[in-house]
């Protein structure tokens, strides 16, 4: 029988065009149904592409919220969790297993956060696989660690999807494991061997083998080191991580197909735990029917150095993208460094390097002609890098920071990416701790914290215009722009400072809009504690900013003070 219409069900040869999906009678008909059809309708296809693989192309004009796809994953599982002591996730909810309450499974005696988690009895997590897990010889375990020495429940999960979802199973097999990079000869693959393949054969694989001998019934089909390993390859490379209260790594069906680009035009957001981690995916950018459809694989805020290496080493491709290609970053300078003169007056350029993408490239100072190895460069910033996280990590004064600070910019250009790392926390803690409290902060600290926000926001806009991938980077610089102007605001009008109304309207003008553009960046950011936490700041905030106004009777539109 052939497609029927989707209208009135009469046999149909009109296939939509940009979903391939649905077919129509005629073009009446689907004019009609298309109200319908619009919000089932996926708005890209998959194409090949001799460089880089298939890769999904967009076939209408998008723009930016335009939902482009929501799926749930094939497989999920705890994170990747190498740890020798600490905490590790849940078998069944993928929590990390902390407190009085935690427990063991009690069907296979895994670690678990509580005796009473749905999630062990759900077959679609940790059900299926307690069976397999129980085989293992309890006598033989060291303790709470040994159970994640090897980490491979993720990699177990995938395996099982051979017997109870063989078609989710066959899609998993279809994606990229650049198994050429990982092969015997390489450390990957000795890694994966030691620490998935012989941990999941010895302790189980071989155990179910004999009891398949036993009862002449196969377990699973496939569980050779061939199949392993591939396995292993999709999740380092396809996998993606979720922070939602829980560790999770997912690996999407048809998401996973997204190319790179360090200036995405999608953003993603996670349903919750109990929606099975929908994922949907929008537009960020305006995005042309014939464009590819991108998102981000390494982190927004690193350096092109670092994000090139990082890609290198787990994804195995050398990114060459609009923001890796330019020294300057899209003019961000997120990578840029002061000239490293040797004069007794610095000349005050800016060293960027010569070509971005040549790892062996010189960096040169655009005022002089004093030049640094790329060598030089990497020595330098990685120095830099262990320092300002020793320092984060040690629960900071203001007053550190601020010495940090002033020695990185001896090297770094204002705009660096350690430089931003430092005064992101700089401007949550003005203001917050002891001797910067809003009663004890000077004005010219205040005035310090604001000048930081907007030099902050400059940098953030650069590279995630969209909010793809810093949405809560962006709404924390906000609505901190916005305390420190109404600390300055209310300071000024306790004083009787109404002479200064035109100052006074200004910052309350840029406290709305920050108010405002916050509430837009955050709108889809309501699934992580992170962005509830902050939604709800903004929304008190926004409530007391318009009773400040209301109360004092200020006319932001006319610039003066209503009697």
């Amino acid at each position: 029988m052939g497609d029927l219409c989707a209208e009135c069900n009469q046999p149909a040869e009109l296939k939509c065009s940009a979903c391939k999906l649905v077919s129509y009678c005629g073009k009446d008909h689907q004019k009609s149904h298309w109200k319908t059809h619009k919000t089932l309708c996926r708005p890209f296809e998959v194409q090949e592409n001799k460089d880089i693989g298939k890769c999904l192309v967009a076939t209408r004009d998008l723009s930016p919220g335009d939902v482009i796809l929501t799926e749930v994953p094939l497989v999920m599982g705890p994170r990747p969790h190498m740890v020798e002591e600490g905490p590790v996730p849940c078998p069944g909810c993928c929590r990390l297993i902390i407190g009085e309450t935690s427990g063991r499974c009690e069907g296979c005696d895994f670690p678990v956060c509580h005796p009473g988690c749905p999630g062990l009895k759900d077959m679609e997590k940790h059900g299926h696989e307690c069976v397999v897990l129980g085989l293992r010889d309890v006598t033989a375990i060291n303790g709470l660690h040994e159970f994640y020495r090897q980490d491979a429940l993720l990699a177990l999960r995938c395996l099982l999807l051979q017997k109870r979802h063989p078609k989710r199973f066959a899609q998993l097999l279809e994606m990229e494991s650049h198994m050429e990079r990982r092969g015997p000869n390489s450390d990957i693959y000795r890694d994966v061997d030691e620490r998935v393949a012989d941990y999941l054969h010895s302790n189980f694989f071989d155990p179910m083998r004999i009891l398949e001998g036993r009862t002449g019934q196969k377990v699973l089909p496939d569980v050779s080191r061939e199949t392993i390993h591939k396995v292993c390859g999709i999740i380092d490379v396809n996998a993606l991580e979720i922070n939602q209260n829980a560790e999770v790594s997912a690996l999407y069906p048809t998401a996973y197909l997204m190319e790179h680009s360090c200036l995405s035009n999608t953003s993603h957001t996670f349903d919750s735990e109990s929606n099975g981690y929908k994922i949907t995916i929008r537009a960020a950018l305006p995005i042309k029917k014939g464009d590819h459809i991108t998102t981000m694989y390494t982190h927004a805020l690193w350096g092109t150095q670092a994000r090139r290496e990082h890609l290198r080493e787990t994804k195995y491709f050398s990114c060459k993208c609009q923001r890796c290609v330019d020294p300057t970053e899209l003019g961000s300078y997120l990578s840029a460094l002061k000239c490293m003169g040797t004069s007794d007056e610095p000349c005050g350029g800016v060293q960027l390097p010569l070509d971005a993408l040549d790892d062996s490239t010189e960096w040169a100072c655009n005022q002089c002609e004093v030049r640094l190895s790329n060598h030089e460069v990497s020595f330098l910033v990685n120095q830099i890098g262990e320092e300002v996280d020793n320092v984060q990590l040690s629960n900071p004064t203001v007053r550190e920071l601020d010495a940090l600070l002033t020695k990185l910019q001896t090297f770094l250009h204002p705009n660096h990416y350690h430089s931003y790392s430092v005064k992101h926390s700089l401007i949550q803690l003005y203001g917050y701790q002891q001797g910067y409290m809003p009663s004890q902060i000077t004005d010219d600290c205040l005035v310090k914290k604001a000048t930081m926000c907007r030099e902050l926001l400059e940098i953030t806009r650069k590279i995630d215009p969209g909010n793809a991938r810093l949405p809560l980077y962006t709404g924390v610089i906000l609505h901190e722009l916005y305390l420190a102007n109404m600390i300055l605001i209310k300071r000024k009008w306790d004083l009787g400072m109404k002479t200064r109304v035109k100052s006074i309207i200004t910052l309350l003008r840029e406290c709305k809009k920050c108010l405002e553009e916050t509430k837009g960046v955050l709108k889809n950011e309501t699934t992580t504690p992170a962005g509830k936490k902050l939604n709800d700041l903004v929304n008190t905030s926004f409530k007391e900013f318009c009773k400040f106004v209301e109360r004092n009777k200020i006319d932001l539109n006319r610039e003066e003070i209503k009697e």
